[in-house]
C-alpha cells in the first residue's frame, strides 16, 4: 500500500495470507452457532449466499483481468463473504446477501486494484450500502428465542419466505421507547428487553471467546480491541450519566450490538486500518466515539459500519502521524552531536 509510511526494518511473518484467513474462520465458528441458535438457520443461508456472490464476483474480475484463479485460494473472499453475512438478519431476503457480496467484492475491493489496496473495509461498504438502499430488510431482526421467550416462536420461523416473529434490536428498542422511564423500559410486561440482552449478550460472548483466540494465535493485537471497547464503555458510561432516562447504559453499548464482533473482526483489518501501534489505538478511540455519537444522536441504533468507514478515511493519516522512529536514528543522532562536540 502506497499510502502507509512505516519505516524498517520489517519483520517477516511466515504466515501466509489463506492460513491468516483461516484462521478467522476458525474464530467466527462461535458466533455463528450462537447467532443460529438464537436467530435461527437463516444465518446460515445469509452466509452461503453472501460467500457464493462474493466468490463469484471475485472469479469473474480475475477473469476479466486474466488473473489466475489461484488467487482465490488466499480466502479473503470468503472471509468478506462470512462478515458481510454476519451483519445480516436471519429474516433478510435472499437477494440482500447476494446483492451484498457482489457489492462487497465489485466496489468495496477489486475497484481498487484487489487485495491490500482496498482503502475501505469491504464487509463494511456493503453493509452501508444494504443498510441504506434497504432499512427495513436490514435492520429488522427476528425475536430471540431464549429461555425467557413466552409464546409458541420457533427458530425454524426465521427461515426467509416463511412467518416470524420480529422486532428491532436491543439498541433500537431503547432508542424507540418513547418517554418511558429506563424502569418502565425494563419491567415492560412482554419481557422483550430482557429476551433480547440474553441472546445478544451470548452472541457478545461468543465475539470475544474469537476472538480471544485470534490474539492468543497472534493474528491481531490487542491494543485495538481493548482501545475501541474501553473508549466505548467510558464514553458510554458519562453519556448515560448525563441522562440515564433517554442515552443506553454503556453495558448496553457493549453487549447489544456489534461492538464486540466489530472490535476483534472488523476493525482489526490489516489493509484499511491503521498499522502503525499508536495509530490503532487511535483508530480504535475515534471508532468508539464516532459510535457513541451515531447512536446517540444519530438516526441509526448502531452506527458501527458507518464509524468505521469514517475512520478508514482517517488511517493513513494516522500512519503518517505515528511513524515510529526510524531504526537507528538516535545513535545517528548521538554520533552527529559527537562530531559536533569535537
Amino acid at each position: 500500500m502506497a499510502w502507509i509510511q512505516l519505516s524498517s526494518p520489517h519483520a517477516h511473518n511466515r504466515i501466509t495470507t489463506d492460513q491468516v484467513m483461516r484462521q478467522v474462520l476458525l474464530a467466527c465458528i462461535p458466533g455463528i452457532l450462537a447467532l443460529t441458535w438464537f436467530f435461527g438457520p437463516g444465518i446460515l443461508i445469509n452466509l452461503m449466499l453472501s460467500c457464493f456472490a462474493a466468490l463469484t464476483a471475485e472469479a469473474l474480475v480475475l477473469w476479466l483481468r486474466h488473473r489466475p484463479m489461484s488467487v482465490l485460494k488466499d480466502n479473503s473472499a470468503l472471509v468478506t463473504g462470512v462478515l458481510l453475512g454476519l451483519c445480516l438478519p436471519a429474516t433478510a431476503a435472499w437477494w440482500v446477501p447476494l446483492l451484498g457480496g457482489f457489492f462487497a467484492l465489485l466496489v468495496g475491493k477489486q475497484l481498487f486494484g484487489g487485495l491490500g489496496q482496498n482503502p475501505f473495509n469491504p464487509a463494511m461498504a456493503a453493509y452501508a450500502f444494504l443498510l441504506v438502499s434497504f432499512p427495513l430488510q436490514v435492520s429488522i431482526w427476528p425475536q430471540p428465542v431464549t429461555p425467557l421467550s413466552t409464546g409458541d416462536a420457533s427458530w425454524l420461523h426465521s427461515l426467509p419466505g416463511m412467518d416470524a416473529m420480529t422486532g428491532a434490536t436491543a439498541l433500537d428498542a431503547w432508542r424507540n421507547k418513547g418517554l418511558l422511564m429506563a424502569e418502565e423500559f425494563w419491567q415492560d410486561e412482554s419481557r422483550l428487553a430482557p429476551e433480547m440482552l440474553q441472546a445478544w449478550a451470548s452472541v457478545a460472548l461468543s465475539w470475544l471467546l474469537g476472538g480471544l483466540y485470534l490474539i492468543h494465535r497472534r493474528i491481531i493485537n490487542w491494543q485495538l480491541p481493548v482501545a475501541f471497547l474501553t473508549t466505548l464503555f467510558i464514553v458510554g458510561a458519562f453519556v448515560w450519566g448525563w441522562d440515564t432516562s433517554h442515552y443506553a447504559p454503556p453495558w448496553l453499548h457493549i453487549g447489544a450490538g456489534s461492538a464486540v464482533f466489530a472490535a476483534f473482526f472488523i476493525l482489526t483489518d490489516p489493509v484499511s486500518g491503521a498499522t502503525s501501534l499508536r495509530g490503532k489505538i487511535y483508530f480504535g478511540i475515534g471508532t468508539a466515539l464516532l459510535v457513541i455519537a451515531i447512536r446517540t444522536w444519530g438516526i441509526y441504533p448502531d452506527g458501527v459500519a458507518f464509524s468505521v468507514l469514517l475512520m478508514n478515511f482517517a488511517a493513513p493519516a494516522m500512519d503518517y502521524y505515528t511513524r515510529p522512529r526510524v531504526y537507528g536514528q538516535a545513535r545517528a543522532q548521538r554520533g552527529i552531536r559527537k562530531e559536533k562536540q569535537s
